[in-house]
């Protein structure tokens, strides 16, 4: 018997440019090193349980990313937060109440270097903004408003900053960096600054737990 456990955990410093694989080796790492009773998958290979709720893009950074792990004893939270390095560092470790599935949208924190105001910057945003959004099998050209539920902007250092929830599912899904790109070509020229996940949403918007 187990017990499947979430644990929310940030990714920062040198860990942004850990890849996918990366970051699983890393997390598989940890498990085994803080000595709690996690549950091994069977074959010839096993190893510690580990499912991941999606990747993040190469450098940027993120204060909600989760995992799924499992559990076939009480154990100390404490001693795998222990086990985790500064870069992956966990806030909270608790039983899931939603399934990965349910995730609709990405909360997510935008710095772009930019001469135009946060003003200037919201009307682009109300207004029809398409890119070339591209797959690995596909390029297609959207309407950026089809793929925001949610978005403000207010000014910062050098730029402005954008509070952004965007979609995350499966089946529709935006990388942050087509916020860039469609006020690029709108002709507002912004540069894209550092980017962070802050938290995973449910189609109603609330944060996934």
């Amino acid at each position: 018997m187990f017990k499947d456990m979430r644990a929310r955990f940030s990714k920062k410093g040198s860990a942004v440019y850990f890849s996918h694989l990366d970051l699983n080796r890393a997390v598989m790492r940890a498990l085994r090193r803080s000595g709690i009773p996690y549950w091994s998958t069977g074959g010839f290979s096993p190893h510690p349980y580990c499912v991941f709720a999606q990747p993040l893009s190469l450098g940027f950074e993120s204060e909600g990313e989760l995992f799924d792990f499992r559990v076939t004893a009480d154990f100390d939270p404490e001693a795998l937060k222990a086990a985790f390095p500064e870069c992956l560092k966990i806030a909270e470790i608790y039983p899931p109440e939603d399934s990965f599935k349910q995730i609709a949208w990405a909360s997510y924190r935008v710095e772009l270097e930019t001469a135009a105001c946060p003003e200037e910057i919201q009307r682009a945003f109300a207004g029809p903004l398409t890119v070339l959004k591209k797959t690995k099998r596909s390029e297609q050209e959207v309407e950026l408003g089809a793929y925001i539920r949610t978005l403000s902007v207010e000014a910062g250092e050098g730029g402005v900053v954008l509070a952004a929830s965007i979609a995350a599912g499966n089946e529709r899904s935006l990388s942050p960096i087509y916020l860039a790109e469609g006020l690029n070509g709108a002709g507002i020229p912004v540069k894209l600054g550092l980017v962070r996940r802050l938290c995973f949403q449910r189609t109603d918007g609330r944060e996934m737990r």
